[in-house]
């Protein structure tokens, strides 16, 4: 029954030419059957065909017997997302197939700090009905919100939810303590559905994390999917910078600028994670060097969506984020540099970025892994550079993880072994060349090209 009804699924959906992976197949049919479960599986996986899958998978089983004395029911899937760009991509995807989503947010009431469901479209009235099969929200939305607590114990729901599923379940351990705090909160929404399987996906935890995401969600015996997280794809170098700031970033800037001018839209897409402060200051770099060079084709209108960089972080609009989201997720994206904070690309289907730079390390090699992981997503050559100086690992730097320092300050041992021991996983045997692996492999290589 199972396979006939994940058949059906598959065929009714945007994925209906992608052969699911085992641990995919092993996820659906621990949900179908009623687990809970803790899916950790590597960037570019593919998480969210599992959520995708679930409400045609479910209704398949909800209405045969014993359940059809119940009448028909279509099945409504929560996913709890951390981002509104995220969302609105998962949103693009399922509306390619004949899943309805929509998403259920919440904005500030006016002279307030207080939130309120954001239900001003003309679809307001299905979302209230329970009538869309993958509702998306934030934590925020269903735990701060009177509104959104009601809604959820609405008869509608009550009666339709059949799974929850926590994306980038990471986040909990990110941001649950003081950023957004409702993310350790989640558990109250899990108690809402006291019979509804519980999902909960991310592409990076540690046994200890593993741990704390199941205590959190109050899971209840769950299955626990775990795959290697290993990008063998990936080269990994740091680099430990020296001199001012404004030296080092024009010294770094310069031959990205000189590249991208030659090579416009066939220079790799370029992933730059910096600190806010540093964002307008290499856009404006970059404006300067290319000049009327910045936009494609030369003739091409000047316009945001025809620059060849670009910037990303929170105080950007929406509308700006998913347009930047939208065109690097096309097969002819003009856009080749993207200047960004870590608001930039979690669960984001980016197939195509070459390199992914950090000037600074983000704080927990979980998170490093995470935002790393978004190169190479296609399978071919990627790379990955760190630049680092000892401001950025200093011990009185709020939040920084001792693993991150030891990594940054690591000389004499593989950068990618460091990295996966850190999260508990196995160093799978090399194969190929060390030098692909990282700088410190690439410097000890003995091959025939490395010793030539």
């Amino acid at each position: 029954m199972f396979f006939s009804n994940l058949q059906r699924a598959i065929s009714e959906s945007s994925y209906w030419n992608v052969n699911l992976k085992p641990k995919q197949v092993k996820c659906l049919e621990a949900i179908y059957l009623g687990r809970d479960v803790v899916a950790v599986l590597p960037t570019g996986y593919g998480k969210s065909i599992i959520f995708h899958l679930l409400p045609v998978l479910l209704f398949g089983k909800v209405n045969s017997a014993p359940f059809q004395s119940c009448g028909t029911i279509h099945p409504i899937v929560i996913v709890v997302s951390p981002l509104n760009a995220l969302i609105q991509d998962q949103i693009r995807r399922s509306n390619q197939g004949s899943i309805k989503a929509a998403i259920l947010n919440v904005k500030k009431k006016e002279n307030s700090d207080d939130v309120e469901l954001d239900l001003a479209d003309s679809n307001s009235s299905l979302l209230r009905e329970g009538r869309y099969e993958l509702v998306f929200t934030h934590p925020e939305a269903v735990l701060s919100c009177k509104e959104g607590l009601e809604l959820l114990r609405s008869s509608p729901y009550q009666r339709s939810v059949q799974a929850i599923v926590i994306d980038e379940a990471h986040c909990i351990l990110e941001w649950g303590d003081d950023f957004r705090k409702d993310y350790s909160h989640l558990g109250m929404l899990c108690a809402i559905f006291p019979n509804v399987p519980v999902v909960a996906l991310t592409a990076t935890a540690s046994k200890t994390d593993i741990s704390t995401i199941k205590k959190s969600l109050t899971l209840r015996n769950p299955l626990e999917v775990i795959g290697n997280p290993n990008r063998p794809n990936i080269y990994y170098k740091k680099v430990f910078r020296e001199g001012e700031d404004v030296d080092f970033f024009e010294e770094l800037l310069a031959p990205i600028a000189h590249d991208l001018k030659v090579k416009t839209v066939n220079y790799p897409i370029t992933i730059m994670y910096l600190p806010l402060r540093w964002c307008g200051f290499a856009f404006k770099f970059f404006e300067k060097r290319l000049g009327n060079k910045q936009y494609y084709p030369s003739n091409a209108k000047q316009s945001p969506e025809n620059r060849l960089f670009a910037q990303y972080h929170a105080p950007q609009t929406s509308t700006m984020k998913d347009q930047i989201l939208k065109e690097l997720s096309s097969s002819v994206s003009k856009v080749r540099v993207v200047f960004a904070t870590v608001a930039m690309g979690m669960g984001v289907d980016i197939p195509s970025i070459r390199t992914v730079i950090h000037v600074g390390p983000p704080r927990t090699v979980r998170e490093y892994f995470q935002e790393t992981g978004r190169a190479g997503r296609d399978g071919k050559q990627a790379h990955a550079l760190l630049y680092y100086n000892n401001r950025d690992i200093a011990r009185n730097r709020t939040g920084m993880s001792d693993d991150v320092r030891s990594f940054c300050q690591l000389e004499d041992g593989c950068l990618r072994k460091f990295l996966l021991n850190c999260l508990d996983a196995r160093v799978p045997d090399r194969k190929g060349p060390s030098h692909y692996c990282c700088s410190y492999c690439e410097s000890t290589c003995k091959c025939l090209d490395c010793i030539a």
